[in-house]
């Protein structure tokens, strides 16, 4: 039996080390998904920031196209060189930004994978929490009913030993009766000779 409530105590803190153990898994979850959730944010709030660069490059060079339609009266040879240029820099940063935003979305895609990822070890640790307690819940279960096994044996151990007080007793009484009949009949045979 104590071996039994050794190997329970062993068990019960080994169960209480995992359940700290899933405690410091969650806070971990927790912390890296604020992290994630702030470099998402961070992330959409560049995507906006490029979005707003985009936008104002195209401001920028459509002002700069009706300034160059006005200077092309004046000079078109010169002008037309520097509206190709501009235009060329816009592709070119359009192409940048376009790439910065698919790199972007990419990153996005992986976090999502990550947290999911993340979200499905959480789950199976809670699970395993969840069968734990469960597990703890059959062994106290088990450690009550085998005290009061425990009990029920030292009640039965009792009644034995008071069974057997009066067995002993009953013997010494029949013993002392026994002894009384014998002493009478040896000295029977010796007064029925007198007679």
């Amino acid at each position: 039996m104590y071996r039994e409530h050794a190997s329970w105590e062993k068990y019960q803190e080994r169960l209480s080390a995992e359940a700290r153990e899933f405690e410091q898994m969650k806070n971990t979850f927790l912390v890296e998904k604020a992290s994630f959730e702030k470099e998402k944010k961070s992330e959409k709030w560049g995507r906006v920031a490029l979005k707003t660069k985009l936008h104002a490059a195209e401001e920028l060079m459509a002002k700069e196209r009706q300034e160059g339609k006005k200077i092309c009266d004046n000079d078109n040879k010169q002008m037309y060189g520097k509206v190709e240029e501009a235009q060329a820099d816009r592709e070119r940063v359009e192409v940048e930004l376009n790439a910065q935003i698919v790199n972007k979305n990419k990153d996005l895609a992986a976090k999502d994978v990550e947290i999911t990822e993340l979200e499905c070890r959480l789950y199976e640790a809670h699970e395993k929490s969840e069968s734990l307690e469960i597990d703890l819940a059959a062994e106290k279960v088990k450690a009550d009913t085998a005290e009061e096994a425990c009990k029920a044996a030292e009640e039965a151990g009792n009644i034995s030993t008071s069974a057997l007080n009066v067995a002993q007793n009953n013997y010494a009484e029949a013993q002392s009766i026994v002894d009384t009949l014998v002493s009478e009949s040896e000295w029977i045979p010796w007064n029925s000779c007198c007679c």
